[in-house]
């Protein structure tokens, strides 16, 4: 199990500095007839009350029991927690450099940002809210018992925080923000010491190498081994995974002693033109790059090189470090591949009005551009296959993909069946890899997050399979077969995740493991595998009409009460408040257990941001187009539309009702709108387009609103809208 990182309590560094000040040496507090004991392999020995030392008779049994003074001829010191120890009095006395610190004493009168919370921030302060100004003094904040961040300079929780990352982080800048945090908090592990021949298996993408036992090691039988004392000589990352490298995953408590590898001049990558113009050169298989056959090899050397576009490296590739393989583009080349859209000579592009179907002509022109877009298969293909899988582990699903997302809302737009062939290309691709290599794909799937992989197989069935049942004429034997395979794939793919009577949780009475990632996770993180579970639900269920069969009916009911669990946890983590003119509007914290209080039935504190809630809201409009019934009815749409409207004449970057707003506005990140992911909302208010525009000029609503996202968006709106009025209804 993962310990628990300390929580720091300032009175530890008085006794620190305590000890630190009367401790003897190792030379005057040792004797060299002291015993210690060592484990055969590692580079340090324990003395008797050294809290690293079991307790176990029979483990220290197996140790060499010896005298220090044997142990010194060894070049085997006591660790850095043995009690005396030369090790240990020099991480005290490092612990009491950071205590030496004090907090600055601010003036009562110092002005500050306090929005009634329990943190104020002054104009120094990097996390001062960039669309607000200094509204109260510190006097007034501290006596109300909030106090100053502890990014505010001076701060005592700013000294607090560089006391417990001293020694910790300093090192790891080049990581990034996020990632020197990772690697400092891995240091809450207790040191370990690892037989340096232990068996390391080494990634095939990325530098990395796992324990024999570790759950991230895919294929192991496919893996090169090497031993641990190799991993750390040559530099390789020991006990990472995850998209940046910033997840433990086995060797805990491993303390290099050596440097990781990094990469240099020739270390090959590709580059790509950013919006500003600007040359970022990418390793292959980086979650933040997807690669295409335009994009150009380069060395990193060659793109630094290019000084005339302001070239730069990416963050995240820095902080993974070095890949193993580079992609095969001959195999990338050969994908299938989109038609160009050739734009009709003498059109322009105009906005599409939320009530009035578009001309035919501009509806073809909408299905063009849609047919052009990329069929989104991900991962790249390697001249190491095993590359592949690996990068399909790292990659980002749960957003969702984006033209997928395109795909469905064009073909319920405009029921042409040429996008949803689109649609099935990455579905085609993703049902190979859970067939091919299921191992992958479960553990793929093993959290909301991961199963997004499957939302093109999901809706596709789901489509192919409703217009099988209402409009039998327009599906042929082929594609109900296919529509079929994709649902095979996902039930064997969810099987060991939702599936199973054995360890199910007292509340939620879906299995326990499941339970609690629906209670931990960020729902913008986990809400598009909710909505790809609701669509498989439904494609089952019309599969099962189809072909006359009721055998899939114990998967259609432990899928129908995942989602309804789900839902159940977000609402009650969230805040369904009905105002005094009798609306509703729904909002949520980002995170489940976030910094939030309730107050006369208003969620306070926590509100998720703008965008990160739009990104859920795709997820939810999949359960409401599949399964309203399981918590995304209308109703609860029209609460999510309510939220968003209000929000939308507002300056505050979180989403809240009016009364939260008025007690405490707030902005987890800065406003930023128009946001086309909420255009579907119209369906369920009117003017929720006219208000993500409203801060708009006409001439940069107009420009906004004639963009393809827009137009596509606008006319998905109309589709829902006919939805309410007609529940079977396929596509417009």
């Amino acid at each position: 199990m993962k310990p628990k990182p300390r929580k720091f309590i300032p009175g530890l560094l008085f006794w620190a500095v305590l000890v630190a000040s009367n401790l003897p040496t190792a030379h005057a507090g040792l004797p060299d007839d002291t015993t210690v004991y060592w484990n055969g392999s590692g580079k340090r020995v324990h003395i008797e009350k050294c809290r690293r030392l079991t307790d176990d008779p029979a483990e220290l049994a197996k140790l060499t029991k010896m005298t220090l003074a044997e142990a010194k001829v060894k070049e085997l010191p006591p660790c850095s927690r043995c009690p005396g120890s030369e090790l240990n009095e020099e991480r005290l006395a490092e612990t009491s450099d950071a205590a030496s610190q004090k907090a600055k004493a601010f003036p009562p009168e110092t002005k500050v940002y306090w929005d009634g919370g329990k943190r104020g921030h002054i104009a120094s302060c990097r996390r001062f809210p960039e669309d607000k100004e200094v509204n109260s003094t510190y006097g007034k904040m501290t006596a109300a018992g909030a106090m100053l961040c502890s990014r505010c300079p001076g701060s005592q929780l700013n000294v607090e925080r560089k006391a417990r990352s001293s020694n910790k982080s300093k090192d790891y800048g080049k990581y990034g923000r996020k990632g020197a945090k990772a690697r400092a908090a891995w240091l809450n592990y207790p040191e370990k010491e690892y037989d340096p021949k232990t068996k390391a298996y080494c990634d095939a993408l990325w530098m990395r190498v796992h324990e024999e036992s570790c759950p991230m090691v895919l294929l192991k039988d496919k893996k090169r081994v090497i031993t641990l004392e190799q991993a750390d000589k040559e530099g390789w990352r020991i006990g990472e995974t995850g998209q940046s490298g910033r997840e433990r995953c086995c060797f805990h408590g491993y303390r290099r002693n050596h440097p990781e590898k990094e990469f240099n001049q020739d270390t090959p990558g590709l580059t790509q033109i950013m919006k500003s113009g600007r040359l970022k050169w990418h390793q292959a298989g980086c979650h933040r790059f997807i690669i295409k056959p335009e994009h150009v090899p380069m060395t990193m050397g060659e793109a630094m090189a290019k000084t005339d576009m302001n070239p730069y490296v990416c963050v995240h590739c820095i902080e993974r470090g070095p890949n193993l393989t580079t992609v095969d583009l001959k195999k990338l080349r050969q994908r299938p591949t989109a038609p160009e859209f050739t734009p009709p000579a003498g059109w322009t592009p105009e906005p599409f009005s939320p009530d009035k179907r578009p001309s035919e002509k501009e509806i073809d022109i909408l299905i063009q551009e849609t047919l052009a877009r990329d069929y989104s298969i991900l991962e790249a293909p390697f001249e190491n296959p095993l590359a592949s899988l690996e990068e399909f582990m790292g990659m980002r699903f749960f957003f969702p993909v984006d033209n997928w997302l395109t795909f469905y809302q064009a073909y319920r737009a405009t029921g042409d069946k040429r996008i949803l062939e689109s649609l099935r290309v990455s579905a085609r691709h993703y049902r190979d890899l859970c067939n091919n290599y299921p191992d992958v794909a479960q553990l793929k799937a093993r959290d909301p997050e991961g199963m997004a992989f499957m939302y093109s197989m999901a809706v596709s069935a789901r489509l192919t399979l409703k217009l099988a049942r209402k409009h039998p004429e327009q599906v042929n034997e082929q594609e109900i077969a296919e529509a079929a395979s994709f649902l095979k794939a996902i039930v064997s793919t969810l099987k060991p995740v939702c599936e199973g009577d054995d360890n199910l949780d007292s509340e939620m009475g879906i299995p326990k493991e499941l339970a609690d990632d629906f209670r931990r996770r960020a729902f913008n993180r986990a809400l598009n595998g909710i909505g790809t579970i609701a669509m498989a639900t439904a494609a089952l269920e019309d599969l099962q009409v189809v072909v006359k069969t009721s055998a899939l009916q114990p998967q259609i009911d432990r899928y129908r009460k995942c989602v309804r669990e789900y839902f159940k946890n977000w609402k009650s983590e969230g805040c369904l408040y009905t105002e005094a003119d009798g609306k509703t509007y729904f909002y949520y914290p980002y995170i489940a257990g976030g910094d939030t209080k309730r107050q006369n039935g208003l969620l306070l504190g926590g509100a998720d941001d703008q965008g990160h809630y739009s990104h859920s809201m795709q997820g939810v409009m999949l359960v409401h187009d599949a399964t309203p019934e399981l918590g995304a009815d209308d109703e609860f749409m029209t609460a999510v539309a309510n939220a968003v409207y209000h929000n939308s004449y507002t300056k505050n970057g979180s989403i809240q009702c009016p009364s939260a707003d008025k007690i405490q506005p707030l902005s987890r990140k800065k406003f930023g709108a128009p946001i086309d992911r909420f255009y579907m909302f119209e369906a369920f208010r009117d003017g929720v387009i006219e208000g993500q525009c409203s801060k708009l000029s006409p001439s940069e609503k107009v420009s906004v609103n004639s963009e393809y996202s827009s137009r596509l968006k606008t006319l998905h709106a109309q589709y829902l809208k006919a939805l309410r009025e007609n529940p079977g209804l396929i596509h417009l």
